[in-house]
């Protein structure tokens, strides 16, 4: 008879355990996916790889020209040209924010302007599609855009087909998709071609010639700078300078969230080889006669040992299989889902590199080790005499206690991360639910900005334009009110505020309070500035015209807290308050509201509580600005706040296109949310919340099938001691709480220890929650109920199968 190689006695002994080998193979491929995923995303952050070709040798030329009579800028891209180590240049600049229509979704983002080569000096391929030619830097009608903003809003099509942006009036087919790694790098999301004649002197792309270096190229470009000051400038010219800034960017700071990630991936891997051990385990217990009788017909230990470690080694094999299947759909659902704010953040998209194979493959040999080492050796030190003399295959107990310290440590990093998912998931809902006080989701902010060098013209054009803007936006259907967006800091010298009953003995307040957290301080605003954003006066009234008026005394409204602590046994309304203490020579401001408590700022945080901070609003005649020489001048820039009805989406692209005609030439018009910074700041906390909820379900699914794994063995090894009880009198029920009792002693113990793991290793993520602190009961209770409850329902059918359990039949085989 042909003698049986190793490799074909472990396939064989696989295939007799189809249960064995999917819940093993799951554990790993799950295990080893997310990890490899964050692995990537850590290698992308840390060791950034642009698509650029040979990108140290690129540079991007910022000038800034201070002289009356500034050299043209052929003049000084001739000269750039001239110099020996510049191998080609191009123009490129960026415009403001604007609001685009992309796929559908309407939103700010950044447009950059590419001059003519700019692409092909960056050497760059397009993902999808085409760059731009000279036909379309002629027309300027077409646009190209990042890969995040295809991921995101185009749903990552293969193919480009009528994709279109709309800006403004105008809608740009989208001709190509860059690569990949350029959002961070040109730090622009959408594309459009330029001209030669209109780029101007914004910037330049410079190539420097291969063994050239920016401590070479620098000081060529300060001598050059030099010259063409003294050959197109006066002596009270301050000159040109020049900003070189390379296109290779720096690695990100691997912050205490991103640690947090590595710990939970590196969390679910340990689950997983614990979820393999603990199989092999169980399963090294069912085979112990196998091992003692071939040990008896003189197999050396090493031979049984080298056995367990192959079936582990093709587990972990099936499960690198799985694991890019995981891989793949985690760092596509990554590219879909993270927005744009995460890249600022320290948070970018994955990246292939040998270190994240390497990794990789160290995960690999890790969990082989790891899962299969101990039960390997278990397996070695099997005593031949002892198995063969025994009647069964297991006794009547001490099976499940071989592996309950395994599989409780399994379930405490489990319960670890679930406790991180319970307190982000808590922030967020915090987050959604926040009640600023007045309409924020209907509000909006309309800006019209100028060029620095044209924003100035009398201050009677100044009045004229703004008044222009608001009967424009006013006239917008949809728009239900809009007031001029005036409101900027008090500028008052001192932070206290007294109040006339403050000379009596009464209170005074620090406004500088919580100031940096958005909230508190002195505001000075226009009129009807609290009907607008639909925030309630509790007593007096709202600012009027004739408070601005600039021989009037002005106006102040007070939040409640500051009322009640200036004036707390009596009305505020009709009062007066100071800045200063009592020698100031500040005015007198009659108090003629008082408004209910609210948070504008733009960073709520639900721990800045009613006591916080104080809050004044005033009303004052509209300051004109002045130049240098002390001459009045205005302003070609407008900013409105702008409330709107149910359509605020439409309304804002409407409200965009009614200032369009009144923005100055290289000007932008722009709206946005009024409470836009705080949905930033909600979408990331969403992405992490997902990010961090799949892998604690990943641990949770992994937990939950360990322990029914090894419920299950444990089960089986001990029908003869069930059988017997059933036999004695046991009832169904009495059986089937043995088994749960089991199983329910592990998921205490690990909860147990995993709520104080999980307590410590949330202040890794203290400061991505909003308004909660890491020690949180509700948030522990629902961690460990939710572990609790879904192992105990993946215990049941092992423990029905026990209840189950013919007596006769099982007495008999024995």
């Amino acid at each position: 008879m042909q003698a049986t190689s190793p490799l074909a006695r472990v396939l064989r002994s696989l295939r007799r355990s189809p249960g064995f080998v999917a819940i093993a193979t799951l554990s790993m491929g799950i295990a080893l996916g997310l990890s490899t995923s964050v692995f990537a995303v850590m290698d992308a952050m840390t060791h950034p790889d642009p698509p650029f070709r040979d990108v140290g040798q690129l540079y991007n030329v910022s000038f800034g020209v201070n002289m009356q009579t500034p050299p043209p800028a052929d003049e000084i891209v001739r000269n750039v040209l001239a110099l020996d180590m510049v191998e080609r240049t191009a123009g490129w600049r960026f415009g403001w924010d604007e609001m685009v229509i992309l796929g559908g979704r309407v939103g700010r983002t950044s447009v950059g302007h590419a001059g003519p080569g700019y692409f092909d000096l960056l050497g760059v391929r397009p993902r999808l599609g085409r760059l731009f030619g000279p036909d379309d830097h002629e027309r300027m009608d077409v646009a190209i855009v990042t890969d995040m903003v295809w991921r995101r809003d185009y749903a990552n099509r293969a193919r480009i087909g009528d994709a279109s942006v709309q800006m403004g009036n105008r809608m740009y087919p989208i001709v190509g998709v860059l690569p990949a790694g350029t959002d961070r790098s040109l730090g622009g999301d959408i594309y459009v071609p330029d001209s030669t004649r209109r780029m101007g002197m914004a910037a330049l792309l410079v190539r420097l010639k291969p063994g050239y270096t920016v401590a070479q190229f620098q000081p060529r470009v300060k001598e050059m700078n030099e010259r063409l000051a003294k050959a197109f400038g006066s002596p009270k010219d301050r000159g040109i300078s020049a900003y070189i800034r390379t296109l290779r960017p720096d690695p990100l700071m691997v912050r205490d969230f991103h640690r947090a990630m590595i710990g939970a991936a590196m969390c679910i891997l340990l689950i997983a080889c614990a979820n393999v051990a603990a199989l092999m385990l169980a399963r090294g217990v069912v085979k112990r006669r196998d091992y003692a009788l071939r040990l008896a017909l003189g197999a050396r230990p090493i031979e049984i040992a080298r056995e367990v470690v192959a079936e582990v080694g093709i587990l972990a094999i099936a499960g690198c299989v799985a694991g890019a299947v995981v891989t793949s759909w985690f760092v596509g659902l990554i590219g879909r889902a993270m927005p744009p704010e995460m890249e600022w953040q320290g948070f970018v998209q994955p990246q292939w590199s040998w270190r994240v194979l390497a990794l990789a493959m160290g995960a690999v040999v890790t969990s082989v080790a790891v899962a299969g080492g101990f039960p390997a050796w278990m397996a070695s030190r099997t005593d031949p005499a002892g198995p063969l003399k025994e009647s069964s295959g297991g006794n009547t107990g001490r099976a499940g206690t071989r592996f309950r310290w395994l599989v409780m440590a399994e379930l405490a990093i489990a319960m670890t991360l679930l406790m991180s998912t319970s307190l982000m998931l808590k922030s967020i809902r915090m987050m959604e639910r926040y009640d600023f006080g007045y309409a924020n989701a209907r509000l909006l902010r309309a800006v019209v900005g100028a060029p620095w060098r044209q924003d100035s013209t009398s201050v009677e054009d100044g009045f004229r334009l703004q008044q222009q803007g608001l009967e424009a936006v006013r006239a917008v259907p949809g728009v239900e009110a809009a007031i001029p967006n005036v409101g900027t800091s008090c500028g008052q010298r001192v932070p206290i505020l007294m109040s006339d009953r403050s000379v009596e003995g009464g209170a005074t307040l620090n406004l500088l309070q919580n100031l940096y957290r958005g909230s508190g301080g002195c505001r000075s605003v226009g009129p009807h500035f609290f009907s607008t954003l639909g925030l309630r006066i509790v007593d007096g009234r709202d600012f009027e015209e004739g408070d601005a008026a600039p021989d009037a005394a002005g106006g102040a409204i007070l939040d409640e807290k500051t009322a009640t602590r200036l004036f707390p046994h009596e009305r505020a309304v009709g009062r007066t308050i100071r800045f200063g203490n009592a020698n100031s020579a500040e005015p007198w401001i009659p108090v003629v509201g008082v408004v209910k408590d609210h948070m504008l700022g733009f960073d709520p945080h639900p721990e800045m509580g009613a006591d916080s901070a104080a809050t004044v609003f005033l009303v004052q005649a509209p300051r004109v600005r002045t130049n240098r020489a002390g001459q009045s001048r205005g302003s070609r820039s407008m900013s409105f706040i702008v409330r709107t009805g149910p359509n605020v989406d439409e309304v804002s692209l409407r409200v965009m296109r009614a200032l369009v005609p009144l923005t100055p030439a290289q000007g932008r018009a722009g709206v946005i949310p009024w409470d836009d910074d705080f949905r930033r700041q909600l979408r990331t906390e969403q992405f992490l919340s997902l990010v961090f909820t799949l892998l604690g379900l990943a641990s949770l699914l992994l937990g939950a099938a360990g322990l029914y794994s090894v419920i299950s063995y444990v089960a089986s090894q001990r029908m003869r001691e069930f059988a017997v009880r059933i036999a004695l009198g046991a009832t169904k029920e009495n059986v089937i709480r043995l088994v749960m009792r089991e199983a329910f002693t592990m998921a205490i113990g690990g909860t147990a220890v995993g709520a104080g793991l999980g307590m410590w290793a949330a202040f890794l993520l203290w400061e991505r929650m909003w308004g909660i602190y890491p020690v949180d009961v509700e948030a522990l209770v629902i961690a460990e109920l939710t572990l609790i409850v879904v192992t105990m329902v993946a215990c049941i059918v092992p423990a029905l199968r026990a209840a189950r359990s013919d007596p006769l039949e099982i007495i008999r085989a024995a």
